[in-house]
């Protein structure tokens, strides 16, 4: 068993934590003194200064219809996100209930999906669904997938076999099992596959509405790459890469620090 004082034990000392984020802010205004040196000696089509692309990064958070862009990607990833862990979790238990399934969704279906690159899944669900948000969502759940599947069938592959005999011995129905004894225990796990599925749906998402979408950031940056607005694809970069940051650091990294502490002091 842990102790609060175990647990802070284990963080970095001030001073190791103060180097690093003196290095990183070093790093960080070096890398812009860099980027603003080249763009001088560079045509803004090619490398924009940072200036220009802060104006386009306002410019998307002050145009109702730049700003409506990021509202429809946003919308995109939710979607995908929760399809995928619905669908990925449902998989995962038909894999642990019924063993027959074990080898044809770990050893043939995940590897399947995890090979195939979003790229692909984005042009069949252009030819099969259309230019459409239902084009995006589709070829982007489909790459999260995989990524669900594996994370819970871990964690169903982790559970206190004790416990789950004990409530089987207690006359508790499959359905009531998974609600109160299998999904609750899973948690970790469960969260671990949201967060993945979020910061990994980014990346595809922006892919998928390049190609077969109608809205969203993808569809902004194929329209600046059409007028050569090159400072817009990279406030657009810089726009979800907060969007990204921000998400896991607010949201996703104090949930996960109340998970630690919940499961390390029990």
């Amino acid at each position: 068993m842990s102790t609060p004082s175990m647990v802070q034990d284990r963080k970095p000392p001030l001073a190791v934590l103060t180097a690093r984020r003196v290095s990183t802010l070093i790093f960080v205004v070096g890398l812009f003194a860099l980027w603003q040196w080249y763009s001088m000696n560079m045509p803004p089509v090619l490398i924009p200064s940072p200036a220009r692309v802060f104006d386009r990064f306002v410019e998307l958070w002050t145009d109702p219809k730049n700003l409506a862009y990021a509202v429809d990607s946003l919308v995109h990833v939710a979607v995908s996100v929760l399809l995928a862990f619905v669908v990925g979790v449902a998989i995962a238990l038909l894999g642990y209930y019924f063993d027959v399934l074990d080898l044809a969704i770990y050893s043939r279906l995940t590897p399947f999906l995890n090979s195939f690159s979003s790229i692909g899944w984005a042009f069949l669900a252009m030819i099969w669904f259309g230019v459409n948000e239902g084009s995006v969502i589709f070829a982007t759940t489909i790459v999260l997938l995989p990524f669900a599947i594996i994370n819970a069938g871990t964690g169903l592959r982790e559970l206190d076999r004790e416990m789950i005999e004990m409530g089987r011995s207690f006359g508790r129905s499959a359905r009531r099992q998974i609600i109160w004894i299998i999904l609750p225990m899973m948690f970790p796990y469960l969260f671990a596959t949201v967060r993945l599925c979020f910061g990994i749906g980014w990346q595809v998402v922006l892919t998928a509405e390049l190609l077969c979408g109608s809205s969203g950031l993808g569809m902004l940056i194929n329209l600046a790459r059409q007028r050569y607005w090159t400072d817009m694809v990279f406030a657009v970069a810089a726009l979800i890469l907060i969007i990204v940051y921000l998400t896991d650091r607010i949201i996703f990294a104090a949930i996960q620090q109340r998970l630690r502490r919940r499961y390390e002091l029990t």
